[in-house]
């Protein structure tokens, strides 16, 4: 079976498709550029931070109630 020209397909990967304002996006390209990193790839790693930091919030305010 033949693969779409420029789609690759990782175990464990999901592609999705979202839309950022121009002036986002921009941004997210330069803190990617200092960070070197591409634009998927800071962008996959900022949202397991904040996704480790928003559970280990909620861990702990569990333990608190």
């Amino acid at each position: 079976m033949a693969r779409k020209k420029g789609s690759t397909k990782i175990p464990g990967m999901t592609q999705i498709s979202i839309s950022l304002p121009q002036e986002l996006v921009k941004q997210i390209d330069e803190m990617a550029r200092l960070d070197n990193r591409n634009r998927s790839n800071f962008i996959a790693n900022s949202l397991q931070n904040l996704a480790k930091e928003c559970l280990g919030v909620a861990d702990s305010k569990k333990k608190i109630g």
